[in-house]
């Protein structure tokens, strides 16, 4: 039950109530230094600026920041950090100041203010300066010297992914050229900067292409949602070697030379049917009396350079032509039209053969008709396939003529040729 006190005792009660709340004062203050405020946790975006509250009261002291427990100095522009300012436009504040702020920044900050005349010491709780760090610009390390990368078809790629500089760290993806997300075979490694105060993320991916195709890398963090990206790397297939096929008979000895140019800077590998030729290792393969063992192999060449990097140059089918028993000849044959005025036009036909023979085949007009292609047989039944030949009859006369006495073979053909020209 409520008591209405007289009004002489109103004013008691007030005096009194004054004189305990300023017990611990002197001239209406407190007698020793305080702090008004003090620096709570602070997280801050790198590039920015920090601002770390600390204000004292009854200031008697000089105020001084610690970080991690090293003390930062005192005065205004504190020594040794340019970026760092100290105090404010009043006496009593003691607030530090960092712009622009930086990851190496982060750390566990204190007020302290020193003491003197009997007057204590004091110092403000530690408070935490968090500092989120863009994750640097990412990169292909594969194309930093190039941007294109050959590969053989079917030949498995590795390519890695860095960025720097991240907090919290970078969380980097793989693109293609079609803007379509590459999530198989994907590892991703996290590491401490030097600094100890950021993170370098690194990813590697491995595929196998079936087309040529664009690769892009991506990078982002919690803090910092828009992705950066890195420049193109461009997968290409190294131009398909076609392979030539070199027809040969036993014995017989050949090259092959693996370019054009010779150059000292490369090294050459031969290999046969993919076993090298250990003592092979120049521009020219020569080989030597060819056996039909090695018919359908297969001769590679391969150049290397100062880096490692190979190349096939050259794939060989060696052939072996095999020998047919019976001869065979081959003849070309046209018309040569001669004419005067009369009208009076001459034909002939010549059979070369492909092989020597010490016998002359004999030749045969079909019903007083000269054949552009038929088998003629000579007094050993060995056929000869003959064809026209333009103007064979005056290129022959002209060979005899300039080759007289080569052979007997070849005054024997002469004579033939000549009688059967006149019995046209």
């Amino acid at each position: 039950k409520m008591v209405k006190l007289p009004q002489h005792m109103l004013h008691v009660t007030i005096i009194l109530a004054t004189v305990l709340q300023t017990k611990h004062t002197a001239v209406g203050g407190p007698t020793g230094q305080y702090f008004l405020s003090t620096p709570p946790n602070t997280t801050v975006t790198a590039g920015h600026h920090a601002r770390l509250a600390c204000s004292v009261g009854n200031l008697a002291g000089t105020c001084q920041w610690t970080r991690d427990g090293m003390p930062l100095g005192r005065g205004r522009n504190l020594a040794g950090f340019s970026r760092y300012l100290l105090g404010g436009d009043r006496e009593h504040v003691c607030d530090l100041t960092i712009e622009p702020v930086l990851p190496l920044d982060e750390g566990e900050y204190r007020c302290q203010v020193s003491g003197g005349d009997g007057v204590p010491a004091i110092a403000s709780p530690p408070a935490a300066l968090s500092v989120n760090s863009e994750p640097g610009q990412p990169y292909i390390v594969q194309a930093r010297e190039e941007d294109m990368m050959e590969v053989q078809e079917g030949e498995e790629v590795e390519l890695e992914c860095q960025s720097q500089g991240g907090r919290p760290p970078a969380e980097i993806q793989w693109w293609d050229g079609e803007g379509r997300r590459i999530v198989s075979d994907v590892t991703e490694h996290v590491k401490r900067m030097e600094d100890r105060k950021t993170f370098k993320t690194v990813s590697t991916l491995k595929f196998t292409p079936d087309q040529p195709m664009r690769i892009k890398c991506s990078a982002h963090n919690d803090q910092f949602p828009d992705t950066k990206q890195s420049d193109g790397m461009e997968v290409v297939f190294k131009e398909t070697m076609r392979m030539v096929t070199k027809t040969l008979k036993e014995e017989e000895s050949f090259e092959v030379k693996c370019e054009d140019n010779d150059s000292e800077k490369l090294r050459y590998k031969w290999l046969i049917n993919e076993k090298e030729i250990l003592s092979e290792s120049k521009n020219i393969l020569k080989i030597e009396h060819f056996v039909k063992a090695h018919d359908k192999s297969v001769i590679k060449c391969v150049v290397e350079d100062d880096q490692g990097n190979t190349q096939v140059m050259k794939i060989v089918q060696l052939q072996l032509v095999t020998q047919d028993k019976e001869d065979k000849t081959k003849i070309t044959e046209s018309r040569k039209k001669k004419g005067k005025d009369t009208g009076v036009k001459k034909t002939v036909f010549t059979c070369v053969a492909e092989e020597e023979t010490s016998s002359e085949p004999n030749y045969i007009w079909i019903s007083g008709k000269l054949k552009k292609t038929f088998e003629a047989l000579d007094d050993s039944d060995k056929k000869f396939k003959c064809k026209v030949v333009e103007g064979g009859y005056d290129k022959i006369k002209k060979m005899g003529n300039k080759m007289q006495g080569i052979s007997k073979t070849l005054r024997k053909f002469r004579k033939q040729l000549n009688k059967m020209v006149n019995s046209y």
